[in-house]
């Protein structure tokens, strides 16, 4: 039976894979798996029909950066795509304690 809303059962490189997907645009070694506007379509806010500036399509959006964006999984997993500096972060644990990943690692992502 198929899930739309948890999980899935995969390793730190697996999900690092799935941003790498999404950082290369769709390809994965000259291949087109995912459609480039969709990847572009679903990573760039709209405000249309109420839309907002920071979520779309289960990707949340940077506000302050030029085109950041992270997935969150239920029980804390978390893929960072920082394609400025072709970056991918995942981050893997039941308990954020309070930490707001996407603040913390965005600054990192911006002294390296």
């Amino acid at each position: 039976m198929e899930k739309t809303f948890c999980c899935i059962n995969a390793a730190a490189r697996d999900y690092a894979k799935f941003g790498r997907l999404y950082l290369k645009d769709g390809n994965w070694n000259g291949v087109q798996v995912v459609p480039q506007e969709w990847v572009k379509e679903s990573t760039t806010p709209t405000l249309t029909e109420g839309g907002v500036n920071f979520y779309k399509y289960q990707w949340w959006i940077n506000r302050s950066s030029t085109h950041d964006f992270s997935c969150d999984g239920l029980l804390g997993q978390r893929i960072f795509v920082y394609p400025e500096k072709q970056i991918i972060i995942v981050r893997l644990g039941k308990n954020d304690r309070n930490q707001n990943y996407f603040k913390l690692f965005g600054q990192l992502i911006h002294l390296l």
